[in-house]
């Protein structure tokens, strides 16, 4: 049995909404489910989504140039820089325990489950704006 492009693209718009594979079995178009994906697959893809949250929801607040002036006041004895500093790494601390889940997870259901985003609450206690101040005073007393 042949098919219209028409009949073909409303049986193609099903599937989609559906979440589902189109086949054409004995001439007929049929929708089944999706064979599932394989665990490696689908921890490589949440590990991936994973970095890419943490690295977005760092760069929000603090970029590379940013972790550096953070790095040197901390050095300088900076309290705000070494609290900045701080964040970053248990920030990442956080990421690597996520992580850990991920590759820990027995099943699909498992690591559905696991949340990949760090928590929005979870913000630099000062601003750059505010180490670039602390900067420029600790510059201008030498």
């Amino acid at each position: 049995m042949s098919y219209t492009t028409e009949e073909y693209a409303a049986a193609a718009a099903r599937a989609t909404a559906e979440q589902k594979e189109l086949l054409i079995v004995g001439g007929k178009l049929v929708l089944q489910e999706p064979a599932p994906r394989p665990l490696a697959e689908l921890r490589q893809e949440a590990a991936a989504t994973l970095w890419a949250n943490y690295k977005r929801h760092q760069q929000q607040y603090v970029d590379a140039e940013d972790l550096t002036l953070a790095t040197v006041c901390a050095a300088n004895g900076s309290a705000k820089g070494a609290a900045v500093q701080a964040w970053v790494m248990n920030l990442w601390a956080n990421y690597y325990q996520v992580k850990d889940a991920i590759e820990a997870a027995a099943d699909a259901e498992t690591l559905a489950a696991i949340d990949l985003a760090p928590d929005p609450q979870d913000v630099p206690p000062y601003t750059i704006r505010e180490l670039n101040e602390e900067a420029r005073q600790g510059a201008a007393a030498e």
